[in-house]
């Protein structure tokens, strides 16, 4: 198995107690509609994708022997599951804010639990694996730009980057589990093409429908000023592209993404009353 990176060995699960309510704004990104829309699409997947994690990695524990491994995973059970609350949270205030969240987050717990329920438990790992690889990525490309962060409701930016912060800090368990337990790298490449395509395509209907249900008109300003904060010369995704074909290597694995100053300035800045 490869070698873990050392501030992966420890995976501390905090509880962030969220709070947004009256007084946090339905377009909390920027007062943009639409890369709101484009985040809560991606939050509103969270507490079945999360659960959906949990499950398919505590599927193989009991063939696991190591015992730093099992740790790791129970630190990224109580992650995970801290991930799951805080998510729910915030999707019920979707709902308030009049989007079909709760509609949209039981239609992806029926699509994972009919994928999950026809796939080998193996498959099931190996989608986790690719998942959380975006996760990280994600989470990295995130917490590298504080100014983007710096534009969103402060409680939300908050969540964001907590939950980034901790993908990263785990971001090695699933893919350390799948090489212990399976180690097919066919299968792990092939579930990582697959998740790619679904990954993309849900989240680009997802941001539609709540653009869709969102009461503001087209605004061609904010629209351009979305695919300037995703794309432009300091687009928040400019460096997912390298970071996303690693995966594709046989000797890839997930702590070769180095983000220890990262993190430590992300809980700096963002974790300084979260336990």
């Amino acid at each position: 198995m490869h070698a873990v990176a050392s501030r992966e060995e420890s995976i501390t699960v905090r509880r962030l107690d969220l709070e947004v309510g009256e007084e946090t704004p339905t377009y909390w990104f920027d007062d943009n509609q639409y890369l709101t829309a484009l985040l809560n699409g991606l939050a509103i997947t969270f507490p079945p994708g999360e659960r959906f994690f949990i499950r398919s990695v505590k599927h193989f524990m009991a063939g696991i022997d190591d015992p730093k491994l099992t740790e790791r995973v129970r630190a990224f059970t109580g992650q995970e599951a801290m991930h799951t609350k805080e998510h729910l949270t915030f999707n019920r205030f979707l709902d308030g804010r009049g989007f079909p969240a709760k509609a949209m987050e039981d239609f992806v717990t029926r699509r994972i639990g009919k994928i999950q329920s026809e796939s080998t438990p193996a498959a099931n790992l190996a989608r986790t694996a690719a998942l959380e690889h975006f996760t990280a990525i994600l989470a990295t490309a995130l917490l590298e730009h504080p100014e983007i962060l710096d534009r969103m409701d402060p409680a939300v930016a908050k969540l964001w980057a907590w939950h980034a912060i901790e993908e990263i800090e785990h971001r090695s368990v699933a893919f350390d589990v799948y090489k212990e337990a399976v180690d097919d790298e066919e299968l792990r490449l092939r579930m990582m093409r697959v998740t790619t395509i679904i990954f993309l395509l849900a989240n680009i209907v997802r941001t539609h429908i709540l653009i869709k249900a969102s009461p503001r008109p087209f605004d061609a300003r904010r629209a351009l000023g979305a695919v300037k904060t995703l794309f432009g010369r300091r687009g928040l995704l400019r460096k997912i592209g390298p970071r996303y074909l690693a995966y594709y290597r046989k000797d890839f694995h997930p702590s070769e993404l180095e983000a220890d100053e990262l993190l430590d300035r992300a809980k700096a800045e963002y974790l300084q009353e979260v336990a």
